[in-house]
């Protein structure tokens, strides 16, 4: 047994209330794929684009899983038994999601690495996991480093698996729904990454949940990665639940707003779940060359806070419904705004909670503080990657999880987003951070926005915005003005602007702040500030770094 699976702490307390309420089960989910296979093995589960503009691959659910019952076969024979982690960095390919389910099916735990995890935190990931097997993509596709246990290619793989026979019923170990199944690790840029212990329960209710969320019927496309949460539940394991279908593209090197919309048109995708930077170029795409997207009927925007003029093309370019979706790594979608609600706009919350997760906001007396949740889908606990020590387990105060992130609830009751807690900007006056950007990006001229904290010459922390402009770039002068003609108060507005080509980004797509912050500190990234003697607020003066 591995480290990952011997570090599972015990069954929280609530696991007998979430069991009755039907949140969390005995089954798993290689019990819906073949339960599905069994009622309709023609049915699509998967279309896989390979390229842009590549002809689609297709997958049924009896082939998905006669697939995945011979992988599970070669995992066998390569020695992988239960709780052993079987490590891997793929493309985008259905047979990813396949040989996720199959580890299942030998009672491993799945973790999957991004492409574009660099080898120094790989070798930390690895280290602190130590898989017994070790997957990488073909020649010509992202390696993994070496470490510990055996390592194979994707290739090997498949070829094997086309000539195995599937286990014997009576050689199959048993596979619990509380077993660990998934380590996957946050995006680390606030610090060293965490590793997040999901069991199939967990990731269940995540799912479960989140199914919710999708119109009927379902074909559903997320721009998230299949190693990502949001492109595991949604595009993987949905499908195995609700016999919706999913769409996926597999895609590396920049964001590719025309084949996406080539996509949407194509398969007729009827939801869409993706970033709020990402649907900025969406709709410029659209604006463009407009396609049929008559078929697509909502829109899920995730993992960043969403500004208005983004929301306004949404509903007019893209689909008629836009839901904002707020969630963690640890616990899936934890609140979203109402489908079918004209006076709760996506942009103005991030809604209530789902079903099965309670939100708090531990108010600081100013009606602000940090989102603590807690609920069936937070995970089961989490590991630090250096030293291998639990750092959180649903034991810990009571079941409620610190979210990292700031909000309030707003007059109706509805949360909002403020910022992430180390994102938080200021030295007297706090600014709002996300609130700044989404007004900078009502600039005609403003296509992405990052507002940061940069030092000054006494050591406080000024707003540095970040901008990458369309044609050219206003002044910092010019961006004030225009914030101060949008109301903004005058302790929130910027000190200093940097206009980027480029800006680093995470694997999931999010701007890399600390990153970011970085390339300012350093001179890297050059930026222009106001004078020494203009007043920033009551009592501050702007001054140049």
């Amino acid at each position: 047994m591995s480290r990952v699976a011997a570090a599972l702490p015990a069954m929280p307390a609530a696991g007998v209330r979430y069991h009755r309420e039907g949140r969390w089960r005995r089954g798993v989910f290689l019990d819906d794929l073949h339960a599905r296979a069994l009622a309709e093995p023609g049915r699509l589960v998967y279309t896989n684009i390979r390229e842009p503009g590549g002809e689609p691959r297709t997958v049924t659910f009896g082939e998905l899983a006669g697939r995945v019952e011979r992988m599970a076969a070669v995992l066998w024979s390569w020695g992988v038994r239960p709780g052993h982690v079987v490590a891997f960095r793929l493309p985008d390919h259905w047979e990813s999601a396949a040989l996720w389910l199959a580890c299942g099916r030998v009672g491993a735990v799945a973790m999957s690495l991004s492409p574009s995890t660099g080898r120094r935190e790989t070798e930390l990931m690895l280290a602190a996991t130590e898989p017994r097997l070790l997957i990488g993509a073909d020649d010509g596709g992202p390696a993994i480093p070496g470490g510990p246990g055996l390592t194979a290619s994707l290739d090997e793989l498949l070829t094997r698996s086309r000539l195995a026979e599937p286990l014997p019923t009576a050689d199959r170990p048993r596979v619990s729904a509380d077993d660990a199944c998934q380590v996957v690790f946050t995006s680390g840029t606030t610090g060293s990454p965490k590793a997040v212990l999901h069991s199939y329960n967990t990731l269940y209710a995540c799912v479960r949940t989140s199914a919710g969320l999708l119109p009927s019927p379902a074909v559903v496309a997320a721009d998230a990665g299949l190693t990502h949460s949001v492109g595991l539940g949604f595009l993987a394991l949905k499908p195995l639940l609700t016999g919706s279908r999913s769409v996926f593209m597999s895609h590396g090197g920049d964001y590719d707003a025309e084949a996406w919309l080539d996509l949407v048109a194509g398969c007729g995708v009827t939801c869409l779940v993706t970033l709020p930077t990402w649907l900025g170029r969406l709709n410029a795409a659209q604006r463009r060359d407009p396609r049929d997207l008559s078929r697509l009927r909502r829109v899920l925007s995730a993992g960043a806070p969403l500004p208005a003029p983004v929301a306004a093309d949404v509903r007019a370019l893209l689909a008629p419904c836009l839901m904002n979706v707020y969630g963690l790594t640890e616990a899936g979608a934890i609140a979203s705004t109402a489908p079918d609600d004209p006076g709760d706009p996506a942009e103005e919350s991030i809604g209530r909670a789902m079903p099965g997760m309670t939100v708090e906001v531990r108010d600081d007396g100013s009606g602000t503080g940090p989102l603590r949740v807690r609920g069936a889908a937070l995970c089961r606990g989490m590991l630090d990657i250096r030293t291998g020590a639990t750092t959180w387990t649903p034991a810990d105060d009571d079941g409620w999880y610190d979210t990292g992130d700031v909000g309030r609830r707003d007059e109706r009751g509805r949360l909002r987003y403020v910022s992430r807690s180390f994102d938080r900007v200021g030295w007297r006056n706090m600014i709002p951070v996300a609130e700044v950007e989404s007004e900078l990006l009502a600039h005609p001229a403003v296509v992405e926005s990052a507002l940061v904290g940069v030092p000054d010459h006494d050591g406080h922390e000024a707003a540095c915005a970040v901008i990458i402009a369309d044609g050219v770039p206003p002044s910092l002068a010019d961006l004030c003005s225009f914030l101060r003609a949008r109301h903004m108060s005058e302790e929130f507005l910027p000190v200093r602007l940097a206009v980027a080509e480029t800006v680093p980004r995470t694997p999931m797509g999010k701007i890399d702040k600390a990153s970011l912050r970085h390339r300012l500190v350093t001179g890297e990234l050059a930026a222009e500030s106001h004078g020494p003697h203009e007043p920033q607020g009551p009592g501050d003066r702007r001054e140049p770094l």
